[in-house]
Protein backbone atom coordinates (compact mmCIF):
# COMPACT_ATOMS: atom_id res chain seq x y z
CA UNK A 1 0.00 0.00 0.00
CA UNK A 2 1.54 3.04 -1.22
CA UNK A 3 -0.77 5.75 -0.02
CA UNK A 4 -3.67 6.61 2.18
CA UNK A 5 -5.97 7.87 -0.56
CA UNK A 6 -9.32 6.26 -1.10
CA UNK A 7 -10.07 4.74 -4.48
CA UNK A 8 -12.03 7.23 -6.58
CA UNK A 9 -15.41 6.58 -8.02
CA UNK A 10 -15.90 7.18 -11.74
CA UNK A 11 -17.74 10.38 -12.55
CA UNK A 12 -20.91 10.33 -14.62
CA UNK A 13 -20.85 12.07 -17.95
CA UNK A 14 -22.04 15.66 -17.99
CA UNK A 15 -25.22 15.28 -20.09
CA UNK A 16 -26.50 12.50 -17.86
CA UNK A 17 -26.52 14.85 -14.90
CA UNK A 18 -28.86 17.39 -16.49
CA UNK A 19 -32.58 16.88 -16.35
CA UNK A 20 -34.98 18.63 -18.65
CA UNK A 21 -37.35 20.75 -16.65
CA UNK A 22 -40.63 21.88 -18.09
CA UNK A 23 -42.28 25.03 -16.82
CA UNK A 24 -45.82 24.85 -15.54
CA UNK A 25 -47.85 22.16 -13.91
CA UNK A 26 -47.75 18.54 -15.00
CA UNK A 27 -50.26 18.05 -17.80
CA UNK A 28 -50.27 21.71 -18.85
CA UNK A 29 -48.54 20.83 -22.11
CA UNK A 30 -51.36 18.47 -23.07
CA UNK A 31 -53.94 21.16 -22.29
CA UNK A 32 -52.06 23.71 -24.38
CA UNK A 33 -51.90 21.27 -27.31
CA UNK A 34 -55.66 20.66 -27.06
CA UNK A 35 -56.31 24.41 -27.06
CA UNK A 36 -54.13 24.78 -30.15
CA UNK A 37 -56.02 22.01 -31.94
CA UNK A 38 -59.33 23.59 -30.95
CA UNK A 39 -58.24 27.01 -32.23
CA UNK A 40 -57.02 25.50 -35.51
CA UNK A 41 -60.34 23.68 -35.95
CA UNK A 42 -62.27 26.90 -35.34
CA UNK A 43 -60.14 28.81 -37.84
CA UNK A 44 -60.60 26.04 -40.40
CA UNK A 45 -64.38 26.09 -39.92
CA UNK A 46 -64.49 29.88 -40.20
CA UNK A 47 -62.36 29.71 -43.35
CA UNK A 48 -64.73 27.22 -44.99
CA UNK A 49 -67.75 29.32 -43.97
CA UNK A 50 -66.11 32.44 -45.44
CA UNK A 51 -65.42 30.62 -48.71
CA UNK A 52 -69.04 29.47 -48.95
CA UNK A 53 -70.34 32.98 -48.29
CA UNK A 54 -67.87 34.42 -50.79
CA UNK A 55 -68.94 31.97 -53.47
CA UNK A 56 -72.57 32.81 -52.78
CA UNK A 57 -72.01 36.54 -53.38
CA UNK A 58 -69.42 36.15 -56.11
CA UNK A 59 -71.88 36.08 -58.98
CA UNK A 60 -73.45 39.33 -57.78
CA UNK A 61 -70.14 41.12 -57.38
CA UNK A 62 -68.28 39.85 -60.44
CA UNK A 63 -71.02 38.64 -62.71
CA UNK A 64 -72.81 40.05 -65.70
CA UNK A 65 -72.72 43.58 -64.31
CA UNK A 66 -68.93 43.68 -64.56
CA UNK A 67 -68.96 42.35 -68.11
CA UNK A 68 -71.66 44.86 -69.12
CA UNK A 69 -69.57 47.68 -67.67
CA UNK A 70 -66.52 46.40 -69.55
CA UNK A 71 -68.45 46.17 -72.83
CA UNK A 72 -69.55 49.82 -72.45
CA UNK A 73 -66.49 51.57 -71.08
CA UNK A 74 -63.33 49.43 -71.36
CA UNK A 75 -60.96 50.19 -74.26
CA UNK A 76 -61.60 47.39 -76.73
CA UNK A 77 -64.92 46.53 -75.12
CA UNK A 78 -65.52 43.18 -73.52
CA UNK A 79 -62.86 41.51 -75.68
CA UNK A 80 -60.21 43.96 -74.48
CA UNK A 81 -61.27 43.37 -70.89
CA UNK A 82 -61.12 39.59 -71.44
CA UNK A 83 -57.57 39.93 -72.79
CA UNK A 84 -56.60 42.04 -69.79
CA UNK A 85 -58.15 39.54 -67.37
CA UNK A 86 -56.37 36.70 -69.20
CA UNK A 87 -53.00 38.42 -68.81
CA UNK A 88 -53.62 39.53 -65.20
CA UNK A 89 -54.48 36.07 -63.88
CA UNK A 90 -51.08 34.37 -64.41
CA UNK A 91 -49.25 37.54 -63.36
CA UNK A 92 -51.11 37.68 -60.04
CA UNK A 93 -50.53 33.95 -59.51
CA UNK A 94 -46.80 34.39 -60.21
CA UNK A 95 -46.70 37.30 -57.75
CA UNK A 96 -48.32 35.20 -55.04
CA UNK A 97 -45.91 32.30 -55.65
CA UNK A 98 -42.96 34.71 -55.57
CA UNK A 99 -44.17 36.16 -52.25
CA UNK A 100 -44.70 32.70 -50.80
CA UNK A 101 -41.18 31.68 -51.82
CA UNK A 102 -39.71 34.79 -50.15
CA UNK A 103 -41.19 34.03 -46.75
CA UNK A 104 -38.67 32.89 -44.18
CA UNK A 105 -40.67 30.42 -42.13
CA UNK A 106 -37.79 29.12 -40.03
CA UNK A 107 -36.22 32.47 -39.24
CA UNK A 108 -39.33 34.63 -39.01
CA UNK A 109 -38.28 35.93 -35.59
CA UNK A 110 -35.04 37.27 -37.03
CA UNK A 111 -36.80 38.99 -39.95
CA UNK A 112 -40.35 39.70 -38.81
CA UNK A 113 -40.87 42.71 -41.09
CA UNK A 114 -40.02 40.96 -44.35
CA UNK A 115 -41.93 37.83 -43.33
CA UNK A 116 -45.08 39.80 -42.49
CA UNK A 117 -44.75 41.84 -45.69
CA UNK A 118 -44.32 38.74 -47.85
CA UNK A 119 -47.21 37.00 -46.11
CA UNK A 120 -49.49 40.00 -46.56
CA UNK A 121 -48.58 40.36 -50.24
CA UNK A 122 -49.18 36.65 -50.82
CA UNK A 123 -52.59 36.79 -49.13
CA UNK A 124 -53.66 39.89 -51.06
CA UNK A 125 -52.52 38.46 -54.39
CA UNK A 126 -54.24 35.13 -53.72
CA UNK A 127 -57.41 37.02 -52.76
CA UNK A 128 -57.18 38.92 -56.06
CA UNK A 129 -57.49 35.61 -57.89
CA UNK A 130 -61.05 35.17 -56.56
CA UNK A 131 -62.60 37.82 -58.86
CA UNK A 132 -60.50 36.43 -61.70
CA UNK A 133 -62.03 32.98 -61.26
CA UNK A 134 -65.53 34.48 -60.96
CA UNK A 135 -65.12 36.47 -64.19
CA UNK A 136 -63.81 33.44 -66.07
CA UNK A 137 -66.65 31.16 -64.93
CA UNK A 138 -69.28 33.78 -65.67
CA UNK A 139 -67.93 34.25 -69.19
CA UNK A 140 -68.31 30.50 -69.81
CA UNK A 141 -71.76 30.10 -68.22
CA UNK A 142 -73.86 28.47 -70.92
CA UNK A 143 -76.79 27.91 -68.56
CA UNK A 144 -76.18 24.15 -68.34
CA UNK A 145 -73.89 24.01 -65.31
CA UNK A 146 -75.86 21.94 -62.84
CA UNK A 147 -78.79 24.32 -62.86
CA UNK A 148 -82.29 23.65 -64.14
CA UNK A 149 -82.70 22.97 -67.85
CA UNK A 150 -84.56 26.22 -68.51
CA UNK A 151 -81.82 28.45 -67.07
CA UNK A 152 -80.68 30.97 -69.69
CA UNK A 153 -76.99 31.51 -70.33
CA UNK A 154 -75.25 34.50 -68.83
CA UNK A 155 -75.45 37.88 -70.56
CA UNK A 156 -71.81 37.83 -71.53
CA UNK A 157 -72.07 34.34 -73.07
CA UNK A 158 -75.15 35.36 -75.08
CA UNK A 159 -73.56 38.55 -76.45
CA UNK A 160 -69.88 37.52 -76.65
CA UNK A 161 -69.71 33.73 -77.08
CA UNK A 162 -66.01 33.69 -78.05
CA UNK A 163 -64.86 35.78 -75.13
CA UNK A 164 -63.29 32.75 -73.46
CA UNK A 165 -60.93 32.28 -76.43
CA UNK A 166 -59.57 35.83 -76.08
CA UNK A 167 -59.06 35.32 -72.35
CA UNK A 168 -57.37 31.96 -72.93
CA UNK A 169 -55.07 33.51 -75.52
CA UNK A 170 -54.12 36.27 -73.06
CA UNK A 171 -53.44 33.63 -70.39
CA UNK A 172 -51.21 31.58 -72.69
CA UNK A 173 -49.26 34.66 -73.79
CA UNK A 174 -48.76 35.78 -70.17
CA UNK A 175 -47.64 32.31 -69.08
CA UNK A 176 -45.15 32.11 -71.97
CA UNK A 177 -43.75 35.55 -71.11
CA UNK A 178 -43.42 34.60 -67.43
CA UNK A 179 -41.69 31.33 -68.33
CA UNK A 180 -39.22 33.18 -70.59
CA UNK A 181 -38.53 35.73 -67.84
CA UNK A 182 -37.92 32.91 -65.34
CA UNK A 183 -35.49 31.16 -67.72
CA UNK A 184 -33.59 34.40 -68.36
CA UNK A 185 -33.44 35.11 -64.61
CA UNK A 186 -32.11 31.61 -63.86
CA UNK A 187 -29.44 31.91 -66.56
CA UNK A 188 -28.26 35.23 -65.13
CA UNK A 189 -28.10 33.73 -61.64
CA UNK A 190 -25.88 30.84 -62.84
CA UNK A 191 -23.32 32.93 -64.71
CA UNK A 192 -20.66 34.41 -62.41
Amino acid sequence: MAGSTKPRRRRASAPALHYERRPGKPGSVARAEKKGEWAFGCLLFLGFAAIIVLLAVLDRLWGDGTWQWAARSWPGGAYGFAGCVGVAGPCVLALSLFCLSRMRWRSWREHPGSTVLSTGAAIVSLAALVPYVALVFNAQNTGKWGKRRDTPPSWVFRNFPWLWAVGLLGTVVAMAALACALVIHNRRQRTP
